[in-house]
């Protein structure tokens, strides 16, 4: 199949946008991605977003917001 290519989703806060991407790609795209999300100022998941995900079949229970430098630095191009 080869290798997964990784997406990072980007917004403000993590809070629910960037969060709401990374869930739905997670559920649609399957295995075929490496997904994440991360906030240049990251704060709480706002508590709509949990419920929207939550109705539509996605637990949020162990998500929390990231910070951007969680991710900084990381290689995209390292061997497998």
């Amino acid at each position: 199949m080869g290798r997964k290519l990784s997406v990072l989703f980007l917004c403000s806060h993590n809070s629910a946008r960037s969060q709401m991407a990374e869930a739905l790609l997670r559920r649609i795209g399957g295995d075929r991605f490496d997904v994440y999300s991360a906030g240049l100022h990251p704060s709480e998941i706002h508590p709509l977003t949990r419920r929207v995900l939550a109705e539509v079949g996605l637990d949020m229970e162990r998500q929390h917001a990231k910070s951007l430098m969680t991710y900084w630095g990381e290689s995209t191009t390292s061997p497998t």
